[in-house]
């Protein structure tokens, strides 16, 4: 179930589905490309999340000539969403006004970037 694992995701994981969604078909070579842009991660860093997001089926990965090419098996605002339906489901333990606040804290420190939205969860 998707719900799942959105809840699943760790930001690091988040990460890699980001450059999946903006480049279908990306080469792992080409992913640590664009990683390393932002992040000062390995190759087996990558690899591993690489593998988990495999595991969780959100991601898809196809070899052609000895090269793997992942394709993210659901639309970022299909994980968004899943993510907040998951989160509201949960709001009865918070006052709204504790809910509110939270959800407006997240959006005002990542404004220019929903990528930034936490999503990780302790289980």
């Amino acid at each position: 179930m998707l719900n799942r694992e959105v809840c699943c995701v760790t930001n690091a994981e988040y990460e890699v589905l980001r450059i999946i969604w903006h480049y279908p078909g990306i080469s792992t070579k080409d992913i640590c490309k664009e990683i390393k842009k932002r992040k000062n991660w390995q190759l087996s860093t990558i690899k591993t999340l690489l593998l988990r997001l495999e595991n969780k089926t959100l991601i898809v990965k196809n070899t052609y000539y000895h090269q793997a090419h992942y394709y993210a098996q659901y639309s970022e605002s299909i994980v968004v969403s899943a993510f907040i339906k998951r989160l509201l489901s949960r709001r009865e333990t918070l006052s709204q006004e504790e809910f509110l606040e939270l959800v407006e804290n997240n959006l005002q420190n990542n404004s220019s970037d929903i990528g930034g939205l936490k999503i990780n969860e302790k289980t």
